[in-house]
């Protein structure tokens, strides 16, 4: 199948014309614009003015990527650290930090965060919106909390979806794969006036995998939106959404993976007074797992009511931008003694001082209160020097912070000899970051980038073990302080308006702590694409991943190999076997290929697309327990009326 493929993709590169260097393709490239940037300052920026280091993932390469789940895309951006947990769900960490409970990246759709703070981790399979929604995807590389608070540690990943202009009609999608791999969605936006309307609904679903026969994915998942256009500058948004359905998790290396069945749904009201903003929004998260402790089902439920007030100001050279911002939760679980209720406010500034024609200096300070964890600061210095037309020089100074979960501040866990506790007295975690970057950006030619960056964390947050009489405790504390340094470079070359050359590679040294959760994060990550759009609506993509092996450490629960008999679990356990905590695991490196090809109508209104993941079969297991890799094959065939 494989092969045929490739004869395939191969007979039509021999069919289409090749490209010519035609007047119509140089004019094209004449008015390509260097890509901007929202989520690195709020304000709308070039990659090259950007306070912080940002890649963007456009729509051609969802559209060319061929995924049915665009996250895996971020595979392939150089700082991104990208391992599958299970067929359903995936890790995304940054610059080294990650783990089967990653929460140093703070992803947003449309501004809004979507990471459950039962551990403060992405549950990126929940995300209400699918491939045929999004526009475009924002990746910022560096701390982002002097603008987002919590979670966006080490960076800030943003989802940023159509408008309903952009859609004009309607798209039905179809795309179905090897393992039952299926998603169907229906995607519709059209303008009336001054009114805009939205609607996106999808079922995606994953039966089985190499491994596992029973089903691992099957949500239904709806959004939408309306929105009214008053002068300009003046508008109002009402958005929701929801994701509904069962994912099987491996949630963390103590537990077996348990299937979660649940809801998880939002309610969002948007003001815009010229450049003043009030945005107000309900979140809802109610789930279910399956029976891992037999004393009872893992159930937990929060809401969540979220308000940021924000406004900017120009005077002269300097563009200054405010808020503030506030969030009230109420969380419960069958682990918990009761009903816990969180507030968190918060305070942030940022000035942008054009100190001259060339300079621009970045200041910015965040101020934010915890219920648990009190007070937290993030401050960031950057500044931007260009060099040229299509380059420039920064250098950045920040500081970023995390608070605890709510399993870390409130778990209650208590059977035979064996107790859990959270630690309502954790401080937050800190990062102390440095960071030197080039930049040139070139739309009708070679393009390149560079970063040289140092990380210290400070009062991490880990599992501690406590051996009393006959008891057995787990519980949390602030326990390392650890430090990294990396290089990120990156290379693209667009010969014309058919031909498209990228290339990046990643390296990152950690400091090893005994004990700590941590892991994995190969050393060295070399991404490369080739993309080839034929003169006919033809277009063929390969993309190639590779990363060396990486350490792996589970921390303190390590050490629970034998525990089960202690505990007073019976029948099968739900405890890994696994080794003692003084050990590192090592996982071996691999190499993924991607070749994707597919065809766009001349009218645009059909397009299809046939992909090969993994083609050449690289069997792996991307973290210790996990499943082994396979090759899949999907095919997507969207119709737009």
């Amino acid at each position: 199948m494989r092969n045929r493929f490739l004869i395939l993709a191969f007979a039509l590169m021999l069919w289409s014309s090749p490209c010519q260097a035609d007047i119509q393709g140089k004019e094209i490239l004449l008015f390509q614009e260097i890509p901007r940037v929202f989520s690195a300052s709020r304000h709308v920026l070039t990659v090259l003015e950007s306070p912080a280091t940002a890649t963007i993932i456009t729509r051609q390469d969802i559209v060319h990527s061929g995924y049915n789940c665009v996250g895996a895309l971020l595979r392939y951006v150089a700082g991104v650290n990208f391992f599958q947990t299970s067929d359903a769900c995936y890790n995304i960490g940054m610059r080294g930090v990650n783990g089967l409970q990653a929460n140093n990246v703070l992803i947003l759709v449309d501004g809004r965060p979507i990471y459950s703070p039962v551990r403060n981790t992405n549950q990126c399979a929940l995300i209400p919106e699918v491939p045929d929604d999004i526009e475009k995807i924002e990746v910022v590389r560096g701390p982002g909390s002097v603008l987002y608070g919590s979670n966006a540690f080490s960076g800030v990943i943003n989802i940023i979806t159509r408008s309903p202009e952009a859609i004009h009609g309607v798209e039905l999608t179809g795309s179905g794969g090897t393992f039952s791999d299926y998603l169907y969605s229906l995607t519709s936006g059209e303008r009336f006036g001054k009114w805009s309307v939205k609607l996106v609904s999808a079922w995606t679903q994953r039966n089985s995998t190499q491994e596992h026969d029973e089903q691992v994915r099957g949500i239904w998942k709806m959004s939408g939106e309306v929105n009214y256009e008053g002068r300009p500058g003046n508008n109002y948004n009402l958005s929701f959404g929801f994701s509904k359905g069962k994912l099987l998790v491996a949630s963390a290396t103590v537990l077996n993976p348990f299937d979660q069945d649940g809801f998880d749904g939002f309610l969002r009201s948007r003001f815009n007074w010229d450049d003043l903003k009030l945005d107000i929004w309900w979140r809802h998260f109610d789930t279910t797992g399956d029976d891992v402790f037999e004393a009872s089902n893992l159930k937990w439920r929060f809401d969540h009511i979220d308000l940021l007030l924000e406004d900017s100001f120009k005077f002269g050279p300097h563009t200054l931008i405010g808020g503030i911002e506030g969030r009230f939760a109420s969380f419960g679980a069958t682990t918990y003694d009761h009903w816990h209720n969180q507030f968190i406010g918060s305070l942030f500034a940022e000035n942008r001082w054009r100190f001259s024609s060339r300079i621009d200096i970045f200041t910015g300070l965040r101020v934010d209160y915890h219920t648990e964890a009190q007070e937290a600061l993030s401050p960031r210095l950057s500044v931007v020097y260009s060099l040229g037309e299509n380059q420039s020089l920064r250098f950045s100074a920040s500081r970023a912070f995390n608070y605890p979960s709510y399993l870390q501040n409130y778990a209650l866990l208590v059977t035979d000899h064996f107790v859990h506790l959270g630690n309502e007295d954790l401080d937050p975690e800190k990062l102390t970051s440095f960071e030197l970057a080039y930049q040139l950006f070139n739309p009708s030619g070679i393009s390149m980038s560079s970063s040289v960056f140092y990380n210290y964390y400070s009062d991490i947050i880990d599992m501690k073990r406590r051996n009393g009489d006959d008891d057995y405790y787990l519980t949390y504390e602030n326990l390392y302080d650890i430090y990294q340094y990396g290089v990120e470079l990156g290379f693209q070359y667009r010969y014309m308006r058919n031909l498209l050359l990228r290339a990046n590679y990643s390296y990152v040294w950690k400091q090893k702590k005994h004990g700590i959760t941590f892991g994995p994060v190969p050393a060295n990550q070399i991404n490369g694409e080739i993309r080839y759009d034929f003169d006919r609506g033809f277009w063929v993509d390969f993309r190639l991943h590779w990363q060396d092996r990486s350490d792996y450490s589970t921390g303190v629960v390590t050490s629970l190999s034998n525990v089960s008999s202690t505990v007073g679990f019976s029948g099968q356990s739900p405890l890994l076997p696994m080794q003692s905590a003084s050990e590192w695991q090592k996982l071996e490196g691999f190499t993924i290929a991607d070749l994707s090809a597919g065809f766009i109508s001349p009218d645009k209104r059909w397009n299809f697309a046939a992909a090969v993941h993994n083609l050449f079969h690289s069997t792996h297991r991307e973290f210790p327990g996990g499943w082994n890799s396979d090759t899949t094959f999907t095919i997507r065939l969207s119709v737009y009326f």
